[in-house]
């Protein structure tokens, strides 16, 4: 099947490599059918196979916070169908800055998908630790000015 994409132009892809958002993504009810497009060592581009201009930088959120941990609630396991934890992989979306040590991921709305089934869905719980905006690379401190 042959797409339009955001950062590649026209690419052939294996529709087996379809991952289905049943609710689509917030802020795009519509977008329903994306692929994970590889985009460096570390990023992935999540792309619409409908619109080329729905695409997203993504990156697992375990390759910059170490620490990082997603509790999901068993009604959200249920939803994507998730019967091990090796079902499952985690995506963040990445904000790219021009700079890049200013770069952020949504840590605080993790992109689920059960890998089985092809299936995904942003999780927005509740209440978080994260923020929508931690920093990829850790603030460098600048010395102060003394008057």
């Amino acid at each position: 099947m042959k797409i339009l994409t955001k950062y590649f132009g026209e690419q052939e892809i294996d529709e087996t490599e379809i991952v289905t958002f049943p609710a689509g993504l917030p802020g795009f009810a519509d977008e329903r059918r994306f692929i994970f497009q590889p985009f460096g060592e570390v990023f992935s581009i999540l792309q619409s196979t409908d619109h080329a201009e729905v695409a997203f930088i993504t990156t697992s959120p375990f390759l910059f916070f170490k620490e990082y941990s997603v509790d999901l609630p068993d009604h959200f396991v249920r939803q994507l169908a998730v019967q091990s934890e090796k079902d499952v992989a985690v995506q963040v979306i990445v904000s790219v800055q021009p700079r890049f040590s200013e770069s952020t991921a949504n840590l605080k709305a993790p992109v689920i998908i059960n890998t089985r089934e092809r299936i995904g869905k942003q999780y927005i719980p509740e209440q978080s630790s994260y923020s929508v905006r931690e920093r990829l690379t850790p603030e460098t401190e600048t010395p102060q000015k003394r008057a």
